[in-house]
């Protein structure tokens, strides 16, 4: 699928829909988009909770469980998983601006980004060995999803249905 461009607002809203109702989520834009995931294999919030479901926007939905399913075949057992931590997330769907910025909305804002990981992947790092595995990371690429880790990018823990 061909993914609208993070740096054009118009794109994106174009695409994705309008989120946003005065700084919350827009409860029209989320009744009609956002669906549920549930994840292939069990996961839970960085911070502890267990995930349930991961919620995306209609149209991103597929490539993301598609992703979540190559990587469960690809390390196989959930103890596979674990060991090298993609059962951990910061999360799908959450209304927020951008880091660093006080005008644009982040990816996640629209349903269309997943962290995976997010204390042993930081924010403001090239990714390197220890981080996500470079394996688990071409699994979300090779299902249409972009990885902010790649060519030098710094937020390895994030995938997005939203091009650069």
């Amino acid at each position: 699928m061909q993914w609208p461009n993070e740096h054009k607002a118009g794109e994106l809203i174009a695409f994705y829909g309008d989120p946003v109702l005065h700084s919350s989520i827009n409860p029209k834009w989320e009744h009609d988009n956002i669906v549920d995931l549930n994840p292939p294999y069990a996961m839970r919030y960085s911070w502890g909770p267990p995930v349930t479901r991961l919620r995306f926007h209609r149209k991103c939905r597929d490539a993301f469980g598609e992703a979540l399913l190559v990587i469960k075949k690809l390390y196989g057992t959930q103890a596979d998983i674990e060991a090298h931590r993609l059962h951990l997330t910061g999360g799908s769907l959450m209304v927020r601006l951008m880091r660093g910025s006080n005008s644009s909305w982040s990816t996640h804002s629209f349903g269309a980004a997943l962290d995976i990981d997010p204390e042993h992947n930081p924010f403001r790092r090239k990714w390197r060995p220890g981080f996500i595995p470079i394996e688990a990371a071409h699994a979300f690429e090779a299902c249409g999803l972009v990885w902010r880790g790649a060519n030098g990018d710094v937020d390895p823990m994030h995938f997005q249905a939203v091009a650069r």
